[in-house]
Order: structure tokens, then C-alpha cells, then sequence
């Protein structure tokens, strides 16, 4: 099916903290290198750390192209998917193992579109984005956690209330149940099983 576009809305800086509901989740995060060369990665845990300013952090292995892009411009935007099996099977795709500078937005069939203040682009089947500058890194046991500040967030117009709180019901936020289940993510007590539709060599990678 294919992907129907939604009109964008901004989000004011005093609903950041109310639409990033619940606080951790699974995400997509968007990096771009020096040259501008786009990059996407899934995190299975992303976490809105703080209220005013709104912060959110998620840790990344050393040796990942997030790693080298966030510290080489200090800006990722987190994108969030929702608990549906199309996009969470994208999810899957950009979670491989590709090649330093393959664009895996264009592996999974993502459509990228640009942030509204920093230079990684939103990717347009997640419903909320937010573009975030980091405030701080810290490096342990071969991975570096990553503090950021959001700059900008929007989400589709049918996600948010009047008063910007997530509809939850719309955004249906999606949490990952870990390396050791694999393929399974879980909302509101529901499991879902999701295949992996991508055939190429990267595919037959399994986690360490």
C-alpha cells in the first residue's frame, strides 16, 4: 500500500513534552554526515528524559554510522512509527546491518522529507518528529549515550489535541520487547509478529 500523504502540523515548544507520550519507545532516528549523506537507524529504546527544555536520549554502539554522524554535527531527529504492521516492517529494514553510506530510508520504501530547523530529514510515514541538538555525550562499554534538545517537533494533524496531547488512540506508539524476542513489538498488551520483507544479503544478519 501506498504511503498517503499527511499534513505535517508544528508543534509549539510548550507541547513537546505533552505529545512524547509515553516516554520511551521505539523511533527511527535520522542522522546526516558531513557531506549530507542521509542516514536512519531503529533504536528500540528512546527516551524523553526531561521536561523544560524537552530532552530526549538514546545510547548507539560505537562502530554505527549514528555514532559518527551525531558526533560529527550534533543534530539527529527522532521519528516515531506507530503500532502498525507496514511501517513497524520498514522498521525492520532500517535496523540492518547496510554498508556505511547506503540510505536505508531507501531501502525500506521511506519517503524523507526535510526538518523544519536542522539539516537530517523527517521521515514521512512516522506520525511525530522531533529534531533534537546535542547537549551532551558520554562514551561506556563501546557505545556512546547521547543527550539532545529539541529544537522543532511536528506530528500529523489527526495525532494532537487542541491542547497538544497525543491522541493515543492516532499516534499508537510501539514498544520493541528486545534482542532476544527478535521480531516482536508490544502496544497496549498486544503482540505483533513482524516479518522481515526485505530479501537482500544484509536480511539473513542476526543480532549479536
Amino acid at each position: 500500500m501506498a504511503y498517503t500523504p499527511v499534513r505535517k502540523v508544528d508543534v509549539p515548544n510548550e507541547h513537546w513534552d505533552r505529545l512524547y507520550s509515553p516516554v520511551a519507545c521505539a523511533v527511527m532516528i535520522t542522522t546526516v554526515d558531513r557531506e549530507g549523506r542521509v542516514n536512519a537507524a531503529s533504536f528500540a529504546t528512546c527516551v524523553r528524559q526531561n521536561h523544560e527544555p524537552t530532552c530526549i536520549s538514546f545510547t548507539v554502539e560505537i562502530d554505527k554510522d549514528t555514532y559518527h554522524n551525531v558526533l560529527a554535527t550534533e543534530e539527529f531527529v527522532v521519528n516515531i512509527p506507530s503500532f502498525d504492521r507496514e511501517i513497524l516492517e520498514k522498521v525492520r529494514v532500517v535496523g540492518l546491518p547496510f554498508p556505511r553510506g547506503v540510505n536505508e530510508l531507501e531501502k525500506a520504501g521511506l519517503t524523507a522529507i526535510p526538518g523544519r530547523a536542522l539539516r537530517p530529514p523527517r521521515i514521512a510515514e512516522c506520525k511525530a518528529h522531533y529534531e533534537c541538538k546535542v547537549i551532551w555525550t558520554k562514551e561506556w562499554l563501546h557505545r556512546l549515550t547521547v543527550m539532545g534538545q529539541v529544537v522543532a517537533g511536528s506530528v500529523d494533524e489527526d495525532c494532537i489535541d487542541k491542547d497538544g496531547y497525543a491522541i493515543l488512540e492516532k499516534l499508537r506508539p510501539t514498544h520493541y520487547c528486545g534482542r532476544a524476542f527478535d521480531n516482536k513489538f508490544v502496544a497496549s498488551y498486544e503482540v505483533m509478529e513482524v516479518d522481515m520483507v526485505y530479501k537482500g544479503p544484509e536480511a539473513q544478519h542476526k543480532p549479536k
